[in-house]
């Protein structure tokens, strides 16, 4: 790891600000090529934005063919409607979330179908700035420190064992996480002639 950080530099991580976008910005990037998840989200944001957003109330003014039409999924357009209603229901804000421990956190908004631990994990970091998340469901977080680490066969290694080698990495697993990020992006560079 000491390698890696001196050839990525220093951590930088991007910022969302916390509220219900945020969290619906993880749901659209799921299973998605950061490419694509910028894309449709800047659809979805404008949407929302036309409908008087970007709050929970825009989104549930906005039916689910047009969220579609942005491309959204079905499930994820549904994925976003349910927390709408349960951010409202719940009468969640940002500094409610932000006061919750990480592990309080994720068993609050889990509980809405189409939000898993990945999205709660990527709020955590991006949003509310978390210094030690280990989103081990993360494909991009896995790859990396296979690359990083080395498995036997080359196999992608398992959440048990990125768990076990991240202990060293505390209280700061979420700057772990980054420099494996960081190290696949570095990885494609040198493929495409270090630009």
């Amino acid at each position: 790891m000491a390698e890696v950080i001196g050839r990525c530099g220093p951590f930088r991580l991007g910022e969302h600000p916390p509220g219900y976008l945020a969290l619906c910005w993880a749901i659209i990037g799921q299973q998605l090529s950061m490419i694509a998840a910028g894309r449709i989200t800047a659809r979805f944001t404008e949407l929302v934005e036309r409908r008087g957003g970007p709050d929970p109330a825009a989104v549930l003014r906005v039916p689910e063919r047009e969220l579609r039409a942005c491309g959204l999924s079905g499930a994820k357009a549904a994925a976003v409607r349910r927390l709408a209603g349960f951010w409202i229901e719940e009468r969640l804000d940002s500094s409610r979330l932000a006061a919750l421990p990480d592990e309080e956190l994720l068993r609050l908004l889990t509980v809405v179908k189409g939000v898993g631990p990945w999205t709660v994990k990527m709020f955590l970091i991006f949003s509310l700035r978390r210094p030690d998340v280990l989103p081990v469901e993360d494909l991009g977080l896995r790859a990396g420190f296979r690359e990083i680490y080395g498995t036997p066969n080359g196999d992608m290694p398992s959440p048990e064992v990125i768990e076990a080698r991240a202990e060293a990495w505390r209280p700061y697993r979420t700057v772990g996480t980054w420099y494996c990020w960081r190290h696949l992006e570095w990885m494609k560079e040198q493929k495409n002639g270090g630009t």
